[in-house]
């Protein structure tokens, strides 16, 4: 695994810690993991030469691991920015944009991290893949929902999570991913969609 910043390889702490916190590789500037804790933050950002981290957990200024991170980033001159996602309940139209405006105007390398790195940046990440390459990344966008190496196991009100790909390629059929969640993605058609395969379980209402 290759460090960002000037080419060189990790170290083994660094390596060891990339594994600890579900931190992988999805693209040559994106990247995705768990929440960061005790410093580590700093070590795993400055070595993969991370421009902007992206934190689905939402904004939480009360709380240690977010003012550790936020200070971190503002140290090593990091953009931080706050975009939350919630597991068991759909994403809403405006949550959506949200993240694609920062997957097309903020710097990388870019990072994307939640709780575990296993549900919402697994969302995250197959909504990028989807919005780069378009309904033929569907497969791609599916392998980042696997259990190996991404440890999304997902509780019986994530199980939308794996089929949001699906719902947004046959809705979308042929065209731009971005102008169909600007335009035409909404929730309750989702949750229609879902119903009507038996998965209206699926998700929190």
């Amino acid at each position: 695994m290759g460090s960002a910043r000037g080419g060189g390889i990790l170290t083994v702490g660094e390596f060891l810690l990339a594994r600890l916190y579900n931190w992988h590789r999805i693209d040559a500037t994106l990247f995705r993991s768990a929440q960061m804790y005790r410093g580590h933050s700093r070590v795993l950002l400055a070595a993969h030469g991370i421009a902007t981290v992206v934190n689905l957990r939402g904004a939480n200024p009360g709380t240690h691991w977010y003012r550790a991170e936020r200070d971190a980033c503002t140290d090593l001159g990091i953009d931080h920015l706050d975009c939350a996602l919630h597991s068991r309940r759909l994403p809403t139209r405006q949550r959506l944009v949200a993240l694609l405006t920062i997957y097309e105007t903020a710097a990388r390398p870019m990072l994307l991290k939640c709780s575990g790195g296993a549900d919402r940046s697994a969302f995250a990440a197959a909504l990028y893949l989807l919005h780069r390459d378009g309904p033929g990344a569907r497969a791609a966008a599916l392998r980042q929902m696997k259990a190996l190496p991404y440890l999304h196991i997902p509780g019986g009100q994530q199980r939308w999570i794996r089929r949001f790909p699906e719902f947004l390629c046959e809705d979308a059929e042929d065209g731009d991913i971005g102008t169909w969640v600007r335009e035409r993605y909404e929730p309750d058609r989702f949750a229609d969609w879902l119903g009507a395969r038996n998965l209206g379980a699926s998700w929190r209402r």
